[in-house]
């Protein structure tokens, strides 16, 4: 059984999704109100945290240490 739904956010607009249950399930109104409640404010969440900021890569190192001793490294 699929159930399509939408909610509206003021800022966002639109949301439009649906539930897929089984034929046979045994879930009331309210409880599939509150699964469509649950993905809207998930979406929500989503769509209004900040992306994390970037992780800065380690730099290279030029030298690799070996029992306490730095060799360089070099092109050859």
């Amino acid at each position: 059984m699929k159930i399509d739904f939408e909610r509206h956010h003021a800022t966002w607009g639109k949301f439009a999704d649906a539930l897929h249950l089984p034929d046979n399930h045994t879930f009331t109104l309210a409880q599939i109100e509150a699964m469509k409640d649950e993905r809207f404010n998930n979406w929500v969440k989503a769509v209004e945290t900040p992306a994390p900021e970037p992780v800065e890569p380690e730099p290279v190192k030029e030298y690799i240490e070996i029992n306490g001793v730095k060799y360089v490294k070099v092109e050859i």
